[in-house]
């Protein structure tokens, strides 16, 4: 059961080519040009986290509920996500400034020469268009209309990003309750990632959202308002081809609010549900989930 669901999830991630991993690509870089090669990838995997949290906006005032699912979350990239202005480093002269590629642009690199014929070479990324992973999710309620969801997964994905250990917790309100008349569901809620990728990479992930929606009869139509932060941070060894040094650096992903509408359909123990988010990093969230 647990290798069928590594499985999915592993299909559902996309499938880079390119020969060498992420962190062995960034550790190419140094300073500041790390942080522009990865924080397209940062945001992305911020924003796809950070979406498929609910799939209505009503909530059992009590009573117990129970569902287990999964979401498949896609983030497109824009075409400005996959350059950034590099600059050389080390013993060559003069500096320069390049139009390079990110983590997720052309995969034919960019280089910069020196008046006296010598090469400084910027890696290519992977050529990515959108990012997709999946992501499983248990959740419980309801106590005085308040339900939990917890997230878990870890596996090695393959062999371009390596292994992806993912912990999310977050919790939903029902602000309805209190408007009886309301002809509406209004929820709210909180939610917090924390991933890593490979031995590189360690980002938190913040959510803070709410929702309207209305139930009509199998179908439920909701709408959403939310603030998000993610902040990550990179640490590997730089070589220069001279010298080696450690580098630490702090990555903030760009998304911070976002939109999102959706529909959901209930089968009793089925529920499907669609939504697209849309703010820094627009993305789309299918999710099929069983229970109560």
């Amino acid at each position: 059961m647990i290798n069928g669901i590594r499985t999915l999830l592993a299909v559902l991630c996309f499938l880079a080519a390119a020969q060498a991993q992420v962190d062995e690509l960034i550790s190419r870089y140094a300073g500041e040009n790390g942080d522009g090669f990865i924080e397209p990838l940062i945001t992305g995997f911020g924003a796809n986290l950070n979406s498929g949290l609910y799939r209505s906006a009503k909530i059992p005032v009590i009573g117990l509920h129970m569902t287990i699912g999964i979401n498949a979350m896609a983030a497109r990239f824009s075409d400005d996500q996959r350059k950034f202005t590099a600059t050389t480093t080390g013993y060559f002269y003069p500096v320069q400034e390049v139009e390079a590629p990110t983590v997720i642009g052309d995969p034919k690199g960019a280089s910069a020469i020196s008046p006296e014929g010598t090469e400084y070479v910027f890696p290519g990324g992977y050529d990515m268009r959108s990012f997709m992973i999946g992501v499983p999710s248990f959740t419980i309620g309801s106590i005085f209309g308040t339900e939990a969801t917890l997230r878990y997964f870890k596996a090695r994905l393959n062999e371009e990003i390596g292994e992806l250990s993912l912990f999310g917790i977050g919790a939903r309100h029902s602000v309805s309750q209190y408007f009886p008349t309301l002809p509406i569901d209004i929820a709210a809620g909180i939610f917090y990632h924390k991933f890593k990728i490979s031995e590189i990479v360690t980002s938190n992930v913040y959510c803070l959202h709410a929702e309207v929606g209305k139930s009509l009869a199998i179908m439920d139509v909701y709408g959403g308002l939310a603030y998000e932060a993610n902040k990550a941070k990179v640490e590997y060894t730089f070589d220069s081809g001279v010298e080696t040094a450690d580098v630490s650096i702090d990555v903030t992903g760009k998304n911070k609010f976002r939109l999102t509408a959706g529909v959901g359909f209930n089968f009793t123990l089925f529920h499907i549900n669609l939504d697209y988010n849309i703010g820094n990093q627009n993305v789309l969230n299918a999710g099929v989930s069983l229970g109560l």
